[in-house]
């Protein structure tokens, strides 16, 4: 799926497999996604594959995302994850018909495109019917690669963002 960025820069992200597809019965390695990500934007352009996402970070994700769909407040303004590569961000109200994402960057892109100040991102603009399609993709995607095992997403709050980590629920 592309995210279309302001002044058109872009964020293709897609699930392309499981990083371990033949571990089955880890909480973690089980769970782990590859991610490819291509980014065209002011800061430079680039693409990679990276391990960047697990598949109840991508769950969060669906979540976060569907609540802004719905103008509904998510307990968090921002969602990062595990792996400190990548991060949104709700740089306006949740109550607007239209809503201005930001999707960052970190340790993934060439540092020296960047800047003093080392931040590289994309803002895109979406209405909540084009951050429902948003949605819908995303569970497509998700479809393909289910959470195996037992692992459960937990929050895990840090300066005012969702964060996922996983744990084995015993009573499950």
């Amino acid at each position: 799926m592309t995210f279309k960025g302001i002044n058109n820069q872009t964020v293709e992200l897609e699930i392309t497999n499981y990083q371990f597809p033949e571990i089955t019965d880890d909480d973690w390695d089980s769970n782990w996604l590859n991610i490819y990500l291509k980014v065209n934007s002011t800061f430079g352009n680039w693409q990679i594959v990276d391990p960047m996402l697990t598949t109840f970070e991508v769950k969060g994700l669906i979540n976060w995302l569907d609540n802004l769909s719905n103008n509904i407040l998510p307990e968090y303004t921002g969602i990062g994850f595990l792996e400190p590569h990548i991060s949104f961000e709700l740089m306006d109200s949740v109550d607007s018909e239209t809503k201005t994402i930001r999707i960052e960057f970190y340790y993934i892109f060439p540092m020296e495109s960047a800047g003093d100040d080392k931040k590289c991102f994309v803002d895109f603009i979406a209405d909540n019917n084009e951050i429902k399609c948003i949605v819908v993709d995303l569970k497509k995607e998700l479809e393909k690669y289910p959470i195996r095992n037992r692992a459960q997403r937990v929050l895990s709050p840090k300066k005012g963002f969702l964060g996922a980590t996983n744990f084995l629920d015993p009573n499950k």
